[in-house]
């Protein structure tokens, strides 16, 4: 009788997670800022952030100070408010309930991937994979505020 071997995938079941498959949404999950997003934050141009903002972001959002909502919210001083909280915008549940605040990592993981942190948000925007790209963007949200928070 002959005797045969099969030789099986293996799968790892504890696997470290990657920087993109941090777990959860926003309202249970706080997120590092990794120092790798840090050191592309400090090295981003404001000026580069307001060119990705005005092809990605502007068509819904106001940047003004003056400004009001369009599509989405108003993102003057965005950097350390409630999410969900911008007076006379009309938020889904989701955003809403979310809980968090607006900061680096908060922005960071939002922008990398919008459904993974806040999933059934009405904003209909996929994300920025690239780091760099999104620090440019943070670096730029970060100056549309009247006391701008110090870089980490």
């Amino acid at each position: 009788m002959k005797t045969w071997k099969i030789a099986l995938p293996v799968v790892l079941l504890a696997s470290p997670l990657l920087a993109d498959e941090e777990p959860g949404p926003l309202s249970s999950y706080d997120p590092p800022l990794p120092a790798s997003f840090v050191e592309e934050l400090r090295k981003a141009d404001p000026a580069e952030g307001e060119k990705i903002f005005m092809r990605k972001c502007s068509s819904c959002h106001d940047h003004e100070k003056d400004g009001g909502n369009g599509k989405g919210p108003h993102l003057w001083n965005v950097m350390g408010r409630k999410a969900g909280t911008y007076p006379g915008f009309e938020y889904s549940d989701a955003m809403r309930n979310s809980g968090h605040t607006w900061n680096y990592a908060t922005l960071n993981y939002y922008l990398t991937r919008t459904e993974r942190a806040v999933p059934g948000r009405i904003m209909d925007f996929r994300g920025i994979r690239r780091e760099k790209v999104r620090a440019k963007l943070i670096a730029f949200l970060r100056t549309i505020n009247d006391n701008p928070p110090p870089l980490p």
